[in-house]
């Protein structure tokens, strides 16, 4: 790091399932580090992210923005695949997402209400 910048703010952090990932969201976008090195597993600079879950040990995430940008707004949940490097299927709800949950078989957004 450079000695005039300023360290990334961290919007929200998560383990993956099992705990073997964790993953950081930033006002700049996610990283996603091996919790048992802590070595660097995966990067994009996409944005600021307000939910970055992981799908156990898979290359599915979801990600919720901070609406800074139009696309990434905080009532659209975006299934992200990291091998691809591409979204796989953006889901728009009437209200803002405070979390997401994966389960073996389904994804469940929370909603404020």
């Amino acid at each position: 790091m450079a000695s005039g910048s300023a360290p990334p703010q961290i919007l929200c952090a998560s383990f993956n399932q099992d705990n073997s990932l964790f993953s950081v969201g930033t006002k700049d976008g996610f990283k996603i580090f091996d919790a048992r090195t802590g070595r660097l597993l995966y990067e994009n600079e996409i944005g600021g992210l307000n939910v970055v879950e992981m799908r156990y040990g898979t290359s599915l995430i979801a990600i919720v923005g901070t609406g800074e940008k139009p696309s990434l707004s905080p009532r659209r949940l975006c299934l992200f695949n990291t091998i691809k490097d591409a979204p796989k299927r953006d889901l728009n709800f009437r209200s803002t997402i405070l979390a997401v949950r994966f389960s073996r078989t389904r994804t469940r957004p929370l909603f404020m209400i």
